[in-house]
């Protein structure tokens, strides 16, 4: 919930290396028409319960049944008066949790609901929590499915402990376990992004100097087995231009200054050819607590470097007043791919407010959805 502010203050067959290295040009198309309001998934988030009311975090992931699991961090599980859109308190009830979307009926479900209203994953330490990032898919036998989740673990003073991944049967989606990712210090956040491309993972990152110069990072694995062992990842060298194996090797991406603590990558299609679509938010104009600046930027690979950034959306809420004392704040912008239609590409954003009073209001805390279209761009899931 109050992530945006508190935390302001192995190797490669060659073949595979090769075809991957040599990708240094590609046909970007033009910037993206400016995004807008998508009222039908704004109406899906808008929940009085019972169940789930509001989160942050706002990822998705279409699931082998056609619906789509959402991911969310700090959240409200219980009841809204629908008149007032007012809470019974202010203090949510989950530092996570998983709801799952049937557009078909626009059935809205809370995983676990009743009778859980706490938090979908725990850490060992009770006084932590986990926070979450990005799922994925895999598929150990045919029809045979297993769900799995980046979880970020966080102390009360949010500092991060370490990283995890759950893993989760489908399709009664049963918590089969939580495993610490190995490999890693806490100098960087991974899992803002699990993005596929062939048969090469890449996780995407943050470093976090609790300023508003965050910047993205990005690594590599060739098997999702090798996801929950960061000794098998390469990290990108911008300046040597090189995957090198060991996380003090990474260095921030080129071409995107700063962004806010989760965004997305994408592959897309344009003129027959493969970009890359980073989407965020710009934490330098305006800089915090007035972020509102829903950015895009093009790549000829997962790796940049990136360019072309461009504006497609003015938040309205940041900067705008709370329900009773405080000021509203919008974070953590990331597009939607798999549910792309003729109006476009489906984006998030986060809606919170720098005073927790204000969140007996619903209206101050949940996710917001715009499209934007790019011209020429076949966004369609592959």
């Amino acid at each position: 919930m109050l992530k945006a502010f508190a935390r302001f203050g192995p190797a490669f067959m060659p073949v595979v290396l090769c075809s991957i290295l040599t990708v240094a040009q590609c046909s970007l198309p033009s910037d993206p028409a400016p995004a807008t309001v998508d009222s039908v998934f704004d109406d899906y988030v808008t929940q009085n319960g019972p169940g789930w009311t509001g989160a942050d975090g706002t990822y998705s992931l279409p699931l082998p049944d056609g619906t789509n699991l959402f991911m969310w961090s700090d959240s409200y599980i219980g009841t809204v008066d629908p008149g007032t859109r007012l809470r019974k308190n202010a203090l949510f009830t989950a530092h996570n949790s998983l709801t799952i979307l049937d557009q078909t009926t626009g059935a809205w479900a809370t995983l676990g609901y009743p009778p859980r209203t706490t938090s979908y994953f725990v850490p060992q330490n009770k006084a932590d929590w986990f926070w979450l990032g990005d799922g994925w898919i895999t598929q150990p036998s045919p029809g045979t499915y297993k769900i799995h989740i980046m979880l970020l673990e966080w102390t009360g003073v949010f500092q991060l402990v370490g990283h995890s991944i759950a893993t989760l049967s489908w399709p009664g989606l049963r918590l089969d376990s939580i495993t610490p990712v190995s490999g890693l210090d806490t100098s960087l956040e991974w899992g803002t992004k699990i993005l596929q491309v062939g048969s090469v993972y890449y996780i995407y990152g943050l470093k976090d100097p609790h300023t508003n110069q965050k910047t993205p990072y990005i690594a590599r694995t060739n098997s999702p087995n090798n996801l929950g062992d960061a000794t098998k990842w390469q990290f990108w060298n911008a300046t040597s231009r090189k995957w090198l194996t060991g996380e003090s090797n990474a260095t921030a991406m080129n071409g995107v200054q700063a962004i806010t603590p989760e965004y997305s990558v994408d592959s897309l299609m344009y003129h027959n050819g493969i970009f890359y679509l980073m989407t965020g938010m710009d934490p330098l104009h305006p800089p915090y607590p007035l972020w509102n600046s829903v950015t895009t930027w093009y790549a000829c690979s997962p790796q940049g470097p990136w360019s072309q950034k461009a504006t497609v959306y003015i938040t309205p809420e940041a900067g705008a007043a709370g329900c009773h004392t405080g000021t509203l704040v919008a974070y953590n912008a990331k597009a939607h791919t798999e549910f792309t239609d003729s109006d476009g590409i489906l984006i998030s954003y986060n809606v919170n407010t720098n005073q927790s009073a204000d969140l007996v209001c619903a209206n101050d805390y949940m996710p917001r959805f715009v499209r934007m279209q790019i011209p020429g761009v076949d966004a369609t899931p592959r």
